[in-house]
């Protein structure tokens, strides 16, 4: 495979993730905001469909495919986004494949949309084997992260995470000189913070101008020791 971008610490790949995970080597960490919206709705003029669980298996299927075809070290960890609809999804697929599974909670600092209990957080779920790595170095790492959302204005990704809330993230769970992998790297904030982190970083997007727009992101960033 050829890389869209490359430089000492980042990787970057355009192209469908599901094509690319397999011919990548085994990372310390999976960082990813994967796309998490419920991928079914039923519209009738004259009568209302009861949701059913079965309306959710598309995103189910999708995410088991995600998982196995990420190549994960024994000593890894695997981050991934999610909200209240999407998270009993995806966890019973990284329940039966890690031994321990927890839920971190990012809160955003201020409310957003929504109507009576308005958004104020995310969801990340936390995987990991028992043997995986830690290195938390006399650190208290809660698990409720406070870090203002980028505001709309300044992002060049609809989703795009601060990078101020991925430091935390990858800091205690990854050795310097590790590997993080984003397979939906979107504008490339994970990358940003691995790299200040001293982590490698792989990227992949399947849209080429954010593949753009994280490429400039790496350039523009003078790495320290």
């Amino acid at each position: 495979m050829k890389p869209y971008y490359q430089d000492e610490w980042v990787t970057i790949y355009h192209g469908d993730c599901r094509d690319i995970l397999p011919e990548l080597p085994k990372v310390d960490l999976v960082l990813t905001d994967p796309p998490f919206f419920m991928p079914a709705a039923h519209f009738q003029s004259r009568v209302k469909w009861q949701r059913s669980w079965g309306d959710v298996s598309v995103l189910g299927i999708f995410w088991a495919v995600i998982l196995d075809a990420v190549k994960l070290k024994e000593t890894g960890h695997f981050l991934a986004f999610c909200n209240g609809d999407s998270y009993p999804v995806f966890y019973p697929e990284m329940y039966r494949r890690f031994d321990v599974v927890k839920c971190l909670v990012w809160d955003k600092g201020h409310i957003g949309l929504g109507r009576i209990w308005r958004h104020q957080h995310e969801l990340i779920i936390a995987a990991r084997w028992r043997e995986s790595f830690v290195n938390i170095n006399g650190k208290l790492y809660a698990d409720v992260i406070q870090a203002n959302a980028t505001p709309s204005a300044d992002r060049e990704h609809p989703v795009q995470k601060p990078v101020e809330l991925l430091i935390p993230l990858i800091e205690p769970v990854t050795p310097s000189n590790g590997i993080v992998l984003d397979p939906f790297m979107g504008s490339g904030t994970v990358l940003e913070a691995a790299k200040k982190l001293n982590r490698h970083c792989i990227g992949i997007e399947i849209e080429e101008k954010y593949c753009e727009i994280a490429a400039n992101r790496c350039r523009q960033m003078v790495f320290k020791l």
